[in-house]
This record gives C-alpha cells, sequence and structure tokens, in this order.
C-alpha cells in the first residue's frame, strides 16, 4: 500500500512539472471550432486529395439516392398493397366462377355420354326387342 502510494505522488508530480514547463508566451488566433483536419494530412498528394473528395461525392450522392428511393418506396408502396389485393380477389372470383363453370360442363359431358350410349347400346329401362322368328324357307320380307 505505502509503495501504491509513492508511485502516485511521484508520478503526480512528474506529470504537474511537465504541463506545468510548457507554458508557451505566443499567441494565436483562434481556430474554428468547425474546423476539421484534411484527412489526407498538411501537405498531401493531388493524387490522395482527387481521390478522397471523389469519395465524398459518391457517398453524399449514394445517401441522396438512398433518400430518393425510401421517399418513392413510401409513394408507391400503398398503391401496389392495393393492386395486389386487388388481384387477389379478382383471382379468387375468376376461380370460383371457374369452379361452377367445369361442374356444369362436367355434368353436361356426362348427361351426353349417357344418351349416347342409350342410342348405341340402348337403354336398360327400355323394353327388350321384339324377337320375331321365321321359317327359313319363307322370306322375310312381305309381298
Amino acid at each position: 500500500m505505502k509503495t501504491m502510494k509513492t508511485v502516485l505522488i511521484t508520478s503526480a508530480i512528474l506529470v504537474s512539472t511537465s504541463v506545468l514547463a510548457q507554458t508557451s508566451t505566443k499567441v494565436t488566433a483562434p481556430t474554428p471550432a468547425h474546423s476539421h483536419p484534411a484527412p489526407y494530412g498538411d501537405n498531401p498528394n493531388i493524387f490522395k486529395v482527387l481521390g478522397h473528395k471523389a469519395q465524398q461525392k459518391v457517398q453524399n450522392t449514394a445517401e441522396k439516392v438512398d433518400t430518393a428511393a425510401q421517399k418513392e418506396i413510401a409513394k408507391v408502396k400503398p398503391k401496389v398493397e392495393n393492386a395486389w389485393e386487388d388481384t387477389k380477389d379478382f383471382a379468387t372470383e375468376k376461380s370460383a366462377v371457374a369452379k361452377e363453370k367445369s361442374q356444369h360442363a362436367a355434368a353436361t359431358v356426362n348427361q351426353k355420354i349417357t344418351e349416347t350410349k342409350d342410342h348405341i347400346i340402348g337403354s336398360p329401362n327400355d323394353q327388350p326387342a321384339p324377337i320375331i322368328s321365321h321359317p327359313l324357307s319363307e322370306s322375310s320380307t312381305s309381298n
């Protein structure tokens, strides 16, 4: 504990002397608070400056495009959602009509098949055809 206090006091004395020793008599003009140092240094290569400026312009343009896109999406989104809902409603109605028509068509086809079968084979409800027998020596046509 004693060594810790000694180290702390010694470091405080050393720091305070270095801070007090750095007094300057120069009067400097106040710098604006909003001024940021250039990220490319005091005396940079022209290509570094141009590259940095181009990068800033691209980033600003990308932000503006993103903002405009978000605004347009907000404008278009309700219209798209309404169109989608209308499309779903229309499809539901049309599928119900198509289902009804297909059931009607199936019933009609079944009826036509039954009628055709009855005409070709005969209906099971009809009386059987009479069987007329003639002797072989006799003609089947009457004169």
